[in-house]
C-alpha cells in the first residue's frame, strides 16, 4: 500500500513538472517582430541628404553649355582686343587661327606688311579648355554649308594659318565665319563668330536647334 502511495506522488510530481514545461513563454512585442515605422526626424534627414544629392549633380549637358558661351566669349574679348590694339598703336593685327592646337596666333605687324617678320611680336592665346575649332554640321549662319571651322571670302594665309587682319582704322581684311564647340556630337554646343569687313564688329551666335540665334546686342 505504501509502495502504491509513494508511486501515485511520483507520478503526480511528474505531470505537475509536465504542465509547467508546457506554460506559454510571453515575449515582449518588440522580440515578437514587429515592425516600427520611420520616425520624422529619419524622414527629414533622408529628405535633406537626397536634396543635397540632386543639387551636387549638375546635369552635364547644362554644364558644356555654360563652357561653350564661355569660349566663344573668350574668342570675341581676343578679337575686339586686337582691333583696339591696331587702332591704339596704328599698325595692323594678324589674328591667325590655328584649329589644331585651338589656339590664336596674334601678330603685331609693326610695318603694317601683312606678313610675319622676325621684328613682329607674336603671341598665342588658347580658346577655353576643352574648346575646338569644327565646321559646323549644321551649315553656316548665312544658311550654307560649311567646308571648315575658319570661313571667308577673302581669307588671309600667314605662315600656314588662315586669319584676319585688322587695320589702323578699324575695318577687317575679309568677313570671317569662326565656328568652335565642346562637343563636336551636340548641335546645341555649337558658336559662331561673325566680323565685320567694314566695322570689324563681332557678333557671336549660337544653334538654337533649328537656327542661328545671336546672343550679342
Amino acid at each position: 500500500m505504501r509502495a502504491n502511495l509513494d508511486e501515485c506522488s511520483c507520478n503526480d510530481a511528474r505531470r505537475m513538472r509536465d504542465r509547467r514545461g508546457r506554460r506559454r513563454v510571453h515575449r515582449p512585442a518588440s522580440a515578437r517582430g514587429h515592425r516600427r515605422g520611420f520616425s520624422i526626424i529619419e524622414l527629414l534627414i533622408v529628405m535633406v541628404l537626397i536634396a543635397i544629392l540632386a543639387t551636387m549633380a549638375v546635369p552635364r549637358a547644362r554644364t558644356t553649355t555654360y563652357r561653350a558661351d564661355a569660349a566663344a566669349l573668350l574668342a570675341r574679348t581676343l578679337l575686339q582686343h586686337a582691333q583696339r590694339n591696331a587702332i591704339t598703336r596704328q599698325s595692323n593685327v594678324i589674328v591667325s587661327f590655328d584649329t589644331v592646337y585651338a589656339r590664336l596666333r596674334l601678330v603685331e605687324d609693326y610695318n603694317n606688311n601683312d606678313t610675319l617678320n622676325t621684328t613682329d611680336r607674336v603671341s598665342f592665346r588658347r580658346l577655353e579648355e576643352g574648346a575646338r575649332f569644327t565646321r559646323p554640321p549644321m551649315g553656316r549662319v548665312g544658311g550654307a554649308a560649311a567646308s571648315g571651322a575658319v570661313e571667308g571670302t577673302a581669307l588671309r594665309i600667314v605662315s600656314s594659318l588662315p586669319g584676319v587682319i585688322f587695320r589702323r582704322d578699324g575695318s577687317a581684311s575679309t568677313d570671317l565665319e569662326l565656328y568652335l564647340t565642346m562637343r563636336a556630337t551636340v548641335n546645341t554646343d555649337y558658336r559662331a563668330l561673325i566680323v565685320s569687313p567694314t566695322t570689324g564688329r563681332v557678333d557671336v551666335y549660337r544653334w538654337g536647334g533649328s537656327s542661328w540665334i545671336r546672343t550679342t546686342q
